[in-house]
């Protein structure tokens, strides 16, 4: 058909008006098309121009202003338009823009020639009337939508820009890219092989395409602002858009407020774009919408029946039309919100039938389980018994890895397994321990207790036993020793099952307090099956050290400790670390070697287990490793670090409900922390859980109650009677509480509470008790020192405690200032000048540790003594730029010389944590190297530091 664009001139001289204006975001290809138009046009020559992009990217105006150069050039424009779908008398279009009738053929064929005749007629018809046109002046052709063209007016266009070469007629044809029709590829072809001229239209820039709403919408503009993603650059698209906006929200100042309304325009605005496809490329387009993000061509072919050459064409149209792209080995869409829209036009059930038949086909492929889970997550329907096996596999596989997302596939394997079958309460068993890893407690814990009260079978009753077992130490059902004593009587409970919850139960009542009952029955039976597994095995072990722990062996401690270890390093790395027992021993090892004197160790054995619980989501750990560290930071004075950490496993544990965590044990590290750190809101709070814990009817609970109230009595300076602190002495006696061994220097605290109380006695009989711990534990010297501490105390030994300080050095600072201030107080009437060199010795360590409330104090001990210490604290750097106590003293040490790792040795801290203390300490002073930190430092601190001296 013929079709008069822009202001243009045709055969009878008539004129049309059409849309002449510039493409927005088109100059450069507007202007090289004006310069071929104009050259060609003056020079009465002709040519051929092949104007080729997707569809909506401007083709039909570029020749509407190819046209308009032309006409006012002088030349005669004749337009012509294939029709989609090809419904249409063959060479119409050429005939309709020559007004030529098929009747009108002089000389033609017979009445009874066949079509073929008709046809070359025809030709000649129009290849006559062409040369009369172009006799007057120079004709310029334009041919849009050329890839709708009926095939003889392709052929008819292939042989006249042959036959009229000579003679001053341009072609301008506008097809899309990679064309499907085989005459148009063959026109394409021919023409560049005779040195067509190309002028490709590549999408828009995002700019020139908002200015276009701009032009185009005006206020309205902010509409399509949503829809930006969906016109990938196409400028007919826009205009589309555009006019349909118009219709839908005639006078919407600002983008409609209802999220529905934006879809719906969506929806109709992708429904255009595969409209413009053909059939086979608008069916790949939205059967690859319902396959995700990626999926290769091998993939569709499987999918849609088809063999990869067949589909060569479809794909061709599609990556055209900006709907799909090619990778290196894969296939995309441009982005995720352009493939939910395509998806969404697809009805559900056929979409969830594509993707579950893009599984199977990715399964018989070989495709991991754990990739094909992602999707059966989404599309599995109940009673579906293979997704059930997939999503199955898929949580075994990633159960050490992830266990989050474990969880969730197991749990959706549980929901699609009917509910009466046994098999549903078989995988509720390997769901809990997932669940429970993951930080959702409540849930494991109910689904234990269902499976517990109602099982299938008595292997399933066992493992959910263990797994309850694990979880916590109460095993919160109704009487879980009947139920352990029913485990361990099954004849079909394979021993290794029975071993493990055996190891476990005991391991349990251990870490609640109950020592003596290690030495029942529960033991004896516990030794009849040790060995059988290694897990258990290695619960034996830590059993074994934490007895010898409460019985003051600690040599023999750290022998089962050892062999502890040897045994983690048999067991399985990619289930090791899920494990409660192996937490609980490594916990327990830290424990052992930071009161042996191997704090870096401790601390680098506590620290890469919590980065790996980060790593894999073991939510219900992170509160254990929490509390190890606080109190091991604690333990080498690193005050902040230890508070921060404490506040943190409170967090953690509030969102996981405290599992796992030995509660008792970080009530106690914080009450020391609080009573360091002058942190009276943390004191109280300490204090009310004390007195929770010493109305308690369990005696492990009235032990730690009686030791915290110790501590907070002595942050109030509060005497307390002999009742308290005998209990608290029991506590101290014990030897260990929940996965941590009680630290040597709290006997220390007990002695100077009970004297500061007037219990002598009492403060008599804890440093027996320490001396006769420090003769049998004769290899490890804190036991010894600490001892000597509580002696001089009680004897009032000022050169006895004097030594002590200097025995503890670097390795317990907190308690080698306690032992400088003890010494001064005894010195402070005989020897004023002696007692403040003790005050400024403990007051140094204070500011070092970030012992506030122990700062004061020496600080007011000082002033007593007629000396006025710096409101920092003493220390001419204290608190500089707002760094705190444990990042100055890295940055003192760096400034001076020292390697991060030289500075880690230096300070008993973590080579990782020294590096922690460095970054932020760049960030506070503003500087980006090392260099510059130090000449800060020397210049501010040393340097004013003399100036003052």
């Amino acid at each position: 058909m013929s079709q008069a664009i822009d202001t243009l001139w045709t055969m009878s001289g008539a004129v049309f008006e059409a849309a002449s204006s510039p493409v927005r975001g088109r100059r450069a290809e507007q202007e090289r098309l004006t310069q071929w138009v104009r050259r060609h046009v003056h020079r009465n020559g002709g040519g051929v121009l092949w104007v080729e992009g997707p569809a909506g990217a401007g083709k039909s105006r570029i020749l509407a202003c190819a046209g308009n150069e032309a006409a006012l050039a002088g030349a005669r424009v004749l337009t012509i338009s294939g029709m989609a779908g090809g419904r249409m008398t063959p060479l119409a279009p050429l005939l309709d823009a020559l007004t030529i009738e098929p009747g009108d053929v002089a000389h033609g064929p017979s009445a009874g020639a066949d079509q073929e005749d008709t046809s070359y007629w025809l030709l000649r018809k129009v290849a006559d009337r062409l040369r009369e046109l172009t006799r007057e002046r120079p004709v310029v052709l334009l041919v849009d939508d050329v890839h709708d063209c009926d095939d003889l007016t392709l052929l008819a266009v292939r042989t006249l820009t042959v036959r009229l070469a000579g003679l001053p007629l341009l072609w301008v044809l506008a097809s899309r890219t990679h064309a499907d029709a085989p005459a148009v590829r063959a026109l394409r072809r021919d023409l560049f092989t005779r040195q067509a001229t190309q002028l490709e239209l590549s999408p828009l820039a995002p700019d020139a395409i908002r200015q276009m709403t701009q032009d185009l919408l005006g206020p309205q503009a902010a509409l399509v602002a949503p829809l930006l993603c969906y016109l990938d650059g196409l400028p007919g698209t826009v205009r589309q858009l555009c006019a349909h906006l118009q219709e839908v929200f005639p006078v919407a100042p600002c983008p409609p407020a209802d999220a529905g309304d934006v879809q719906e325009v969506v929806t109709w605005l992708v429904t255009r774009r595969l409209d413009q496809l053909s059939e086979d490329a608008r069916e790949l387009v939205l059967i690859a919408s319902a396959l995700g993000d990626t999926f290769t061509v091998q993939h569709l072919s499987q999918l849609l029946g088809r063999s990869e050459p067949a589909l060569l064409a479809p794909l061709r149209e599609v990556l055209a039309a900006q709907l799909l792209r090619a990778g290196d080995d894969h296939l995309s869409f441009p982005h995720a919100p352009l493939r939910e829209a395509v998806a969404a036009t697809l009805p559900r059930p056929i979409r969830l039938s594509v993707r579950r038949r893009s599984v199977e086909v990715r399964a018989r492929a070989g495709v991991p389980t754990v990739s094909l889970a992602a999707e059966l997550i989404d599309i599995a329907e109940p009673g579906d018994a293979w997704a059930g096996r997939i999503l199955r596999q898929a949580a075994q596989d990633l159960a050490f890895a992830a266990p989050g997302t474990a969880a969730r596939y197991l749990r959706r394997a549980m929901e699609i397994t009917t509910a009466l079958c046994p098999e549903r309460q078989r995988l509720s068993v390997e769901l809990i321990p997932l669940l429970w890893q993951a930080g959702e407690i409540t849930e494991a814990r109910d689904l234990a207790r269902d499976v517990v009260q109602a099982p299938p079978d008595a292997v399933t009753h066992a493992r959910a036993c263990l797994e309850l077992a694990r979880m916590d130490s109460q095993f919160a059902v109704q009487q879980p020793d009947a139920h352990v004593r029913h485990v361990h009587r099954r004849r079909d409970v394979p021993v290794p099952v029975k071993d493990q919850l055996l190891s476990m139960t005991l391991l349990n009542r251990l870490l609640t307090g109950d020592a003596e009952e290690a030495c029942g029955a529960v033991a004896d039976a516990l030794m009849r099956t040790r060995g059988v597994h290694p897990v258990s095995e290695l619960a034996h072990r830590t059993m074994q050290s934490i007895s010898a722990v409460h019985r003051h062996h600690w040599a023999d401690a750290i022998k089962h400790s050892d062999a502890a270890a040897a045994s983690l390093a048999q067991l399985d790395p990619g289930c090791a670390a899920s494990l409660p027992e192996v937490a609980l021993a490594t916990s327990w090892r830290a424990s052992l070697l930071s009161v042996t004197g191997d704090d870096r160790g401790a601390l680098n054995l506590v620290e890469a287990a919590a980065e790996e619980a980060e790593q894999r989501g073991r939510r219900a750990f992170l509160p254990l490793w929490r509390t190890t560290r606080a109190r091991l930071l604690l333990d080498t004075g690193q005050l902040a670090a230890a508070a921060r950490e404490l506040a943190a496993a409170e967090d953690v544990a509030a969102t996981t409900g405290l599992p796992f965590t030995g509660e008792p044990a970080a009530w106690c590290s914080r009450a020391r922390v609080a009573f360091h750190l002058g942190d009276d809101a943390g004191v109280e709070a300490c204090a009310a859980r004390a007195e929770e814990y010493l109305a308690s009817t369990e005696p492990q609970q009235r032990r730690i109650g009686a030791w915290i109230t110790v501590v907070t009595a002595a942050y109030r300076d509060a005497e307390l009677t002999a009742r308290p602190l005998l209990a608290a002495k029991a506590h101290l006696t014990r030897g260990y509480l929940h996965a941590t061994g009680i630290d040597p220097g709290d006997a220390v605290l007990l002695v100077r509470a009970a004297l500061a109380s007037g219990q002598r006695e009492v403060a008599a009989t804890v440093v027996e008790f320490a001396e006769h711990r420090a003769q049998r534990n004769a290899r490890f010297p804190l036991f010894e020192v600490t001892a000597r501490h509580a002696r001089g105390l009680l004897d009032g030994d000022r050169s006895s405690l004097m030594d002590t300080a200097e025995r503890y050095g670097n390795a317990r600072p907190l308690l080698s200032s306690q032992a400088w201030e003890d010494a001064g107080v005894l010195m402070t009437s005989a020897d004023p000048s002696e007692a403040r060199a003790c005050f400024e010795r403990a007051l140094e360590g204070y500011e070092g540790c970030g012992a506030e409330r122990d700062s004061r104090r020496a600080r007011s001990r000082l002033r007593k003594l007629g000396v006025k210490p710096t409101a920092a604290g003493g220390t001419p750097d204290a608190g500089w730029r707002g760094l705190t106590p444990s990042e100055l003293g890295v940055v003192r040490l760096i400034a001076h010389g020292a390697t991060n790792r030289q500075a880690a040795e230096r300070l008993f801290l973590s080579p990782h944590t020294v590096n922690t203390h460095v970054r932020h300490a760049f960030e506070k002073l503003g500087v980006r190297s090392r260099v510059q930190l130090a000449r800060l430092y020397l210049r501010e601190v040393d340097e004013a530091a003399e100036v003052s001296s």
